[in-house]
């Protein structure tokens, strides 16, 4: 089975010079709360918003990225969830996301469990790559940003630059380290401030 998605808005292009660049961004533990191991986030109420998270998306999108949520839900794999569950959560999430005037480019999920034999469950890079391809995304100016190893090596088998969201900083298989999503994103906006061609 390949990837599932929900796509919110959908540009398609054959066009090179219309390629857009993009945050991918990894969900639980990323822009909400993470639960603690083997549990997952059912319903709206299980739902919460990392600080500042709101305002890192918002300067991305003044950066010009495309945001673009790719995440692995095996909750619904182990029988723990549906995705009617996880649709209801997304669409919860959207609406905060709206009420701050923000919109996401597209959402995709895996529901497949870790013993399934699928090309979409990071670490594989199937959510990322569909989405270039629905998006017309231009990979070598995007960036994969997650708090776990899988997040990582998805965002390298993509050939997109990987971010690792952590409070120690000292992961050497990511291209940057940061302990929260609005440092990766006023780093980003002081790098384009500086005219540095380093990320940009």
């Amino acid at each position: 089975m390949g990837v599932t998605d929900e796509r919110l808005i959908l540009v398609p292009s054959t066009s090179k010079q219309n390629h857009r660049k993009a945050i991918f961004l990894d969900r639980d533990g990323v822009i909400n709360r993470k639960l603690p191991e083997d549990y997952y986030v059912r319903n709206s109420s299980e739902f919460d918003l990392l600080p500042n998270v709101l305002d890192a998306l918002a300067i991305f999108r003044d950066l010009g990225f495309a945001i673009v949520v790719v995440t692995n839900q095996r909750g619904i794999g182990r029988g723990i969830m549906t995705e009617k569950d996880l649709s209801q959560v997304h669409d919860f999430m959207k609406s905060l996301l709206r009420d701050a005037g923000l919109e996401l480019a597209g959402l995709y999920y895996c529901p497949h469990d870790k013993i399934d034999d699928c090309d979409c469950r990071k670490p594989a890079p199937g959510m990322i790559l569909s989405a270039a391809k629905d998006l017309n995304i231009d990979l070598s100016s995007s960036f994969m940003v997650g708090d776990s190893v899988a997040d990582i090596e998805a965002g390298k088998n993509a050939g997109v630059r990987s971010v690792r969201i952590c409070q120690t900083l000292a992961d050497y298989d990511s291209y940057e380290v940061f302990p929260s999503l609005i440092d990766f994103a006023r780093f980003l906006q002081n790098e384009v401030s500086c005219s540095s061609k380093k990320l940009i």
